[in-house]
């Protein structure tokens, strides 16, 4: 239940990937209007931190530690009287107790070395964690933490924010590139941090022609070492892919998002800085997981899931025998969905 008192400090521990931390946004801004006065940090990693930096909700973003110990210190200095961890770790949540923290909140089901157990170990208040063929967005589960504690969320809408410097890059950058901003744009991101999503990077090849031949100027995004993957693919096929892997930070892709009309990509946070930027036309092609639960969060964006309907799919397995959901997607199936959008 809600403390009697108002909290004065709260932090949220969202998980570690850009993704997560897109989709824990909704539960930050409903914790500011729930709580006007608190103070709200924020605990990520390294690589997501700079898309919350101009978050208007928050005091400060603070950069996970590393180890327990120093965590233990950081949330003994920091006073904070709520904790919303969204980690499903029984090590978290003890440091949060160790600390004397008076609230902590989070998901009932937990890593342990033998497995996930749905324990709620060291939790004040504790929601259900979502099974692996739920049909709800993963952001209204994470604001399921306030229902935890008899609060109830008035809005669920993702968001993110840039600066002044970062649209300025993308002004720069697209004529630089050989984009022109006003004409459609169209935004390919192939490649994922998990191997588990990766989809071969040829099966995008009939979609992009698409896209191409709908009119819109094709770019591709992503990391530096996702540059020469990108640059094999334009000259193989022959499409004027601009190539700007490696060209943009995070919040530089925001803000290159916000001017696009259409975007193709694997399940991976690129389909939620597409959704909370605006984007119009969304592909998402999916491998072993739940498209339902993992989509773009946005009911102004049209969007279209590609996928194979397996008996053994959704699953998080990190070693498949067959790998039947990634090898039968056909480049036609992506093809088919691009066409319906574009």
């Amino acid at each position: 239940m809600p403390a009697a008192t108002p909290p004065q400090a709260i932090l949220v521990i969202p998980l570690r990937y850009i993704g997560d931390t897109i989709l824990t946004v909704p539960l930050i801004r409903n914790l500011k209007r729930l709580f006007p006065e608190a103070q709200i940090d924020v605990l990520c990693s390294k690589t997501a931190a700079p898309l919350l930096e101009p978050c208007p909700y928050i005091r400060s973003v603070i950069v996970e530690p590393k180890g327990a110990v120093a965590l233990w210190r950081l949330l003994k200095a920091g006073q904070y009287s709520h904790v919303y961890n969204l980690r499903k770790s029984v090590t978290t949540a003890l440091v949060c107790k160790l600390a004397g923290i008076p609230l902590v909140v989070g998901y009932d089901k937990q890593r342990f070395p033998f497995g996930y157990k749905r324990w709620g170990l060291f939790l004040d208040a504790k929601a259900r964690y979502p099974s692996l063929k739920t049909e709800v967005p993963q952001a209204l589960s994470h604001l399921s933490l306030l229902s935890a504690t008899g609060l109830q969320p008035a809005d669920d809408y993702l968001e993110l924010w840039t600066t002044e410097a970062d649209q300025q890059k993308i002004e720069d950058i697209l004529p630089e590139n050989g984009v022109d901003p006003h004409q459609p744009m169209a935004v390919l991101h192939a490649a994922s941090a998990s191997h588990g999503k990766q989809i071969e990077l040829e099966k995008f090849t009939e979609g992009l022609q698409k896209l191409h031949q709908a009119g819109y100027q094709l770019i591709a995004t992503g990391t530096r070492s996702d540059y020469p993957l990108y640059h094999t693919l334009a000259e193989s096929t022959g499409l004027p892919l601009r190539n700007l892997a490696g060209k943009t930070s995070l919040r530089e892709t925001v803000a290159l998002y916000q001017r696009i009309r259409f975007l193709l990509t694997v399940d991976s946070s690129p389909i939620h800085l597409g959704a909370a930027a605006g984007v119009p036309n969304i592909v998402g092609v999916f491998g072993p997981t739940n498209h339902r639960q993992w989509g773009p969060h946005n009911t102004q964006t049209h969007f279209r899931p590609v996928f194979q309907d397996l008996p053994c799919r959704p699953c998080y397995a990190k070693v498949c025998a067959h790998n039947n959901c990634k090898v039968l997607l056909s480049g036609t199936q992506i093809a088919q969905a691009v066409a319906a959008l574009a």
